[in-house]
């Protein structure tokens, strides 16, 4: 018993030690090159069907995605490794939408394998805390919410939407803060990629607003960390 307790203390005592040496600009992507895309069928009777070996299904979201009045459902996978009381295990995510097919069963719509934060991608502000990646459905909108940091703490936030033209899940929005919890200072940007408008609030709280390209980027696109490190560039706090 006394054993395991060390264990858990030098680990707290290791993440909470990045506290002094982390900046803004950190950040914390898992390794999208572990996952095989490939590996996910095309079709399923039910959404069970769409978990390839060595995964699980850490959480399911289910809702209207693409407006057609039928239950799809987010499938939010983690790898399936064995866990101990005295070690912390590092999983990665991946975001599988399985669209109705109106038959009953499902269609793999798409697999987002750069999006959700690894399980140890928290920082020292999770420790050896899994570190969330939320996924929810706001009226037909796919919205990811995630954080992590240590001093500085980052949140962004993804919101897709299903484009039927394009038979794709198009990225609409997003929102990134950054936070000095030593200064009380936080620093963001809110990007409408609809109407390609950009305010950014600097430590002041003033706000300046700028026009964007209206580049579309469909949810497999999406690399969380590179966006997260281009906001904190343009924000100047990388």
């Amino acid at each position: 018993m006394k054993g395991r307790n060390f264990v858990r203390e030098l680990l707290v005592l290791a993440a909470f030690a990045a506290i002094v040496l982390c900046t803004p600009a950190d950040s914390f992507g898992q390794d999208a090159s572990t996952f095989d895309r490939e590996s996910i069928p095309a079709t399923a009777a039910k959404a069970e069907g769409f978990v390839p070996k060595g995964w699980k299904i850490e959480e399911q979201i289910k809702g209207d995605v693409t407006a057609d009045g039928v239950s799809d459902v987010l499938l939010k996978l983690i790898e399936d490794k064995p866990k101990k009381d005295d070690e912390f295990v590092d999983r990665n995510r991946v975001l599988v939408i399985a669209v109705a097919d109106g038959n009953g069963g499902f269609r793999n719509a798409a697999v987002a394998d750069k999006l959700l934060q690894c399980t140890s991608c928290g920082g020292a502000f999770y420790g050896v805390v899994d570190a969330p990646a939320n996924v929810s459905i706001e009226k037909g909108v796919i919205a990811v919410n995630q954080d992590h940091g240590s001093r500085w703490v980052s949140d962004i936030t993804f919101k897709f939407r299903y484009d039927e033209q394009p038979n794709m899940f198009i990225l609409i929005g997003f929102d990134y803060s950054t936070r000095d919890r030593a200064e009380a200072s936080v620093v963001s940007e809110s990007i409408n990629y609809l109407t390609g408008k950009r305010i950014a609030t600097n430590s002041k709280g003033k706000k300046t607003t700028a026009t964007i390209s209206k580049k579309r980027w469909s949810i497999e696109e999406v690399d969380s960390e590179e966006f997260e490190s281009a906001a904190a560039k343009r924000l100047g706090v990388d």
